[in-house]
């Protein structure tokens, strides 16, 4: 049996944006703008998600700490 390459995770397009930030701002410790910045850093390459994830992300964050 042969394994296929392992592609690295990446975030590529909204949906997959949206579910991830659903994910990590599920658990307080992660609920941080500070947190979002440095994955979207490190999942996102494309500059335009990265600002849509960092712009969902902050409206996000100030509805769950209300």
């Amino acid at each position: 049996m042969t394994v296929g390459s392992v592609e690295p995770f990446a975030i590529e397009n909204e949906g997959e944006a949206d579910a991830y930030l659903r994910d990590l701002l599920s658990h307080r410790e992660f609920r941080s703008m500070d947190e979002v910045r440095i994955r979207a850093g490190k999942y996102i390459k494309d500059a335009h998600l990265k600002d849509y994830f960092i712009n969902q992300a902050t409206e996000l964050v100030k509805t769950q700490s209300s």
